[in-house]
């Protein structure tokens, strides 16, 4: 049971890291205009429409930056667990799904973003599942 408890907070805090610090990148990459401070409610129109304006390509970093958070957490917590793997590689997936269906909500996204989260997570899910193997289905039953 420890185990099982510790695979969903390793699976949990690899998934934030992992989208924190790519997003970082993606930031650095396409930074907000100066002055800009996304966490000031005086500013939200200002960073709405900066949302709104983002290239594709920063789009993409965010995109990526979820999926490969999610994937990797998802196998961490799969490889962790001591019993019914899958299913604790999918609720990982599934935390994942909530933080995006929050932000999807925070602020307009490109409906291709939404979309392709949609199709990729559980693509995600089945991808991790067939990387354990076998040892996915221990304790299933």
């Amino acid at each position: 049971m420890v185990r099982n408890i510790a695979a969903v907070i390793a699976g949990f805090l690899v998934v934030r890291l992992v989208v924190f610090v790519l997003q970082q990148v993606g930031s650095a990459l396409y930074p907000l205009p100066p002055g800009l401070d996304p966490m000031n409610p005086d500013d939200q129109a200002d960073f709405q429409a900066d949302v709104a304006a983002m290239p594709a390509a920063s789009w993409a970093m965010a995109f990526a930056s979820e999926i490969i958070g999610a994937f990797l957490g998802a196998f961490t917590a799969g490889k962790i667990a001591s019993t019914k793997r899958r299913w604790f590689a999918g609720g990982i997936v599934g935390l994942a799904v909530v933080g995006s269906i929050m932000n999807w909500v925070a602020f307009s996204h490109p409906m291709w973003f939404i979309v392709g989260q949609l199709v990729a997570y559980p693509a995600v899910w089945f991808a991790v599942t067939r990387l354990l193997g076998d040892e996915a289905k221990a304790g299933t039953s």
